[in-house]
């Protein structure tokens, strides 16, 4: 019996400790540090994390959890994400993160854009439609960019390199600000603004980026970056999207990650028509609009749906 009653005075405690760690993870003042004491306590005993999940059970049942703008990490399922599988369960300030492998994964979603700071202090604006993998090291955080795009400012980092992967492109910066693309994985493009960076991989001879230039892994150049140019590889940043003689098809799929009303071609000759102009994302009505009164293309909206086709077919 006294070690029955010494086990619900144990779990009594580890469930008040879950508790104030959930108040703490979900306040405004949660920071990278709270985050890392509360992995170092979910580490330290097996029913920590079983606690702390069965409270964000009930969490979520009552509708408790509150979201913001900062980042919202992508969820597994319960009970196979916790620790002894490699794997935990931690929080940030507005959503959980998820921890896979020792990993961190942020996403955002259609239309989102969040801020992330690093373990580093480095600063990540994620764009919509992205997903990024994270991993804390020693020797400084790495970085793979899974989807979409995202904004790099090491300005305020501490000390050691930043690995960032995007495509086939492995990038080791100390310092300044660059931005990396991929489509789900597939080549990259690194525009990168201020400082240098080393680039392994790629299948390039390329091995430096320096300041004002742009590397393009589908054709391995590097190529500097007119002003012109760079208003529209950074035009996403002010919500805009800027189209210098592009396919409608490449158009498209930019349009179509930042609104859940989805733009479809229903012809495969609209694919290759081209555009040019500049565009406020998250309104795809107005763009389709807009595509209507510059080509020969017609319009049929449905609630989640704005279906182009040719004009007259």
């Amino acid at each position: 019996m006294f070690r029955n009653i010494l086990a619900r005075v144990a779990r009594a405690r580890i469930e008040r400790e879950a508790a104030e760690w959930l108040a703490r993870l979900h306040a405004d003042t949660c920071d990278e540090r709270t985050r890392a004491e509360f992995r170092k306590w979910l580490r330290t005993d097996d029913r920590h994390a079983w606690a702390f999940e069965e409270l964000t059970a009930v969490w979520d049942l009552v509708g408790a959890r509150r979201f913001d703008h900062s980042a919202q990490p992508e969820r597994l399922s319960r009970r196979g994400v916790l620790l002894g599988g490699g794997a935990a369960l931690t929080a940030a300030a507005g959503g959980l993160v998820t921890l896979t492998a020792g990993a961190e994964i942020y996403r955002t979603d259609i239309g989102e854009r969040r801020t992330i700071v690093l373990a580093d202090r480095s600063k990540v604006v994620l764009d919509a439609d992205s997903r990024l993998r994270v991993r804390n090291r020693d020797s400084g955080c790495e970085a793979t960019l899974e989807r979409g795009r995202a904004h790099f400012d090491l300005s305020s980092r501490s000390s050691g390199s930043l690995v960032v992967r995007a495509g086939g492109c492995k990038l080791r910066v100390d310092r300044g600000a660059f931005e990396i693309e991929t489509r789900k994985g597939e080549s990259a493009r690194i525009l990168m603004l201020s400082g240098s960076a080393a680039l392994d991989g790629a299948g390039s001879s390329v091995s430096m980026l320096t300041s004002g230039h742009v590397f393009e892994e589908s054709s391995t150049t590097l190529l500097p970056v007119a002003a012109p140019a760079l208003e529209r590889l950074m035009a996403w940043q002010g919500g805009r999207a800027i189209f210098n003689d592009d396919s409608v098809a490449d158009a498209v799929e930019i349009m179509n990650r930042y609104d859940r009303q989805r733009l479809t071609l229903e012809d495969d000759a609209i694919a290759e028509l081209r555009i040019s102009g500049t565009f406020r994302v998250g309104d795809n009505a107005a763009f389709a609009d807009a595509l209507r009164a510059m080509l020969p293309v017609s319009v049929v909206a449905q609630p989640d749906t704005l279906r182009l086709s040719m004009a007259g077919r």
